[in-house]
């Protein structure tokens, strides 16, 4: 029996020694909390060079987390969240438009992140537990190839676009896949009504994706688009011959955020990736790699793009444009 109590305590005594040990070597922040271990899942609704460029500086804070990113067009995510549910793949949402997190509002789960003071209700979901956080703001404007058009034959508002002057100049996005695209459907709609939409139409070309329009423009495929300003500042930082142009009427204030999915397989990393993408090392990215505008009363917004006080807003009802998506992307898939 002795001998049995014996050998028991030196069995203690070895894995007391393996545990501590372990807790010695275990990762920790600069404030001494243990560093998480794991994996996040990223729905990215951001190309694929601004999401790894953010996932870098995020796996910098916390290298043991294996981050898998997954792009897709906003509308896409939006389907394969819904598709998915009770159960998502994904974690988290990243760089989404309001409107399209709103159309998934109750499938996101209530967090309040570590920097939620920094964001007035107008920039997160309007929440006592917000269930997203705005991370930039996806402001709409012209852009024009300036080898094809000068600076007075280039259209000045949204109701130029309508101008049949410009008939086979003009490549958008396809509003059914894109959220951005679909944005500038719903302002035109608000602004000019379906008459003018079918107008424009007449004028355009649509493609499927909201990057492909930039690309074409700076190729000189086609002479305009319109585009997240982002898109602009980042062909005239490559040296591309485009020009940026701020509609007359304005641009609605939009706002496109981040999320973490409810019944999520990853939570606590999912938390930590929110922390992230509310704080300051995270916007200064989506500012000068993403060349995005970032929702900072800190940051001043990107090169080559006008400053905050000088852009003219009409208002943007993101709940509305979430409600009448379906009736106003049919009505357009019937235009085309």
């Amino acid at each position: 029996m002795k001998k049995s109590i014996s050998v028991l305590l030196v069995l203690l005594l070895v894995l007391g020694s393996v545990w501590a040990q372990g807790s010695k070597e275990a990762a920790v922040d600069a404030s001494g909390n243990p560093v998480p271990t794991g994996k996040l899942v990223i729905y990215s609704a951001a190309s694929e060079g601004e999401a790894e460029s953010l996932v870098a500086k995020f796996n910098e804070l916390y290298p043991d987390i294996s981050v898998t990113i997954i792009r897709a067009g906003s509308g896409d995510l939006v389907t394969r969240v819904k598709t998915e549910w009770p159960k998502p793949e994904g974690d988290v949402i990243l760089l989404m438009a309001q409107e399209n997190l709103d159309q998934i509002y109750d499938m996101l789960e209530p967090y309040k992140a570590a920097n939620h003071d920094a964001f007035a209700p107008e920039n997160r979901d309007s929440a006592d537990i917000p269930r997203y956080y705005g991370t930039s703001m996806p402001l709409q404007a012209i852009m024009y190839n300036t080898n094809i058009l000068s600076e007075d034959d280039a259209p000045k508002s949204w109701k130029d676009l309508a101008d049949p002057k410009y008939k086979g100049e003009i490549v958008l996005g396809n509003p059914a896949s894109s959220g951005s695209s679909y944005a500038q459907l719903f302002m035109m709609n608000e602004l000019y009504g379906l008459d003018f939409i079918e107008d424009v139409v007449a004028n355009s070309t649509y493609v499927a994706s909201s990057t492909s329009g930039p690309d074409s423009v700076a190729r000189g495929e086609y002479a305009i688009t319109v585009t997240g300003e982002a898109n602009i500042a980042k062909k005239i930082d490559e040296g591309d011959p485009v020009a940026y142009v701020l509609p007359e009427e304005g641009t609605g204030h939009r706002i496109e955020g981040s999320a973490i999915l409810a019944n999520c397989a990853n939570l606590d990393s999912a938390r930590k990736f929110i922390d992230f993408m509310t704080s300051t090392d995270a916007m200064l990215i989506v500012r000068d790699e993403c060349f995005r505008r970032p929702i900072s009363n800190e940051i001043s917004g990107p090169e080559h793009l006008p400053d905050l006080k000088d852009i003219k807003f009409f208002e943007y009802d993101a709940v509305k444009a979430a409600d009448v998506k379906k009736q106003l992307v049919t009505d357009f898939n019937g235009m085309l």
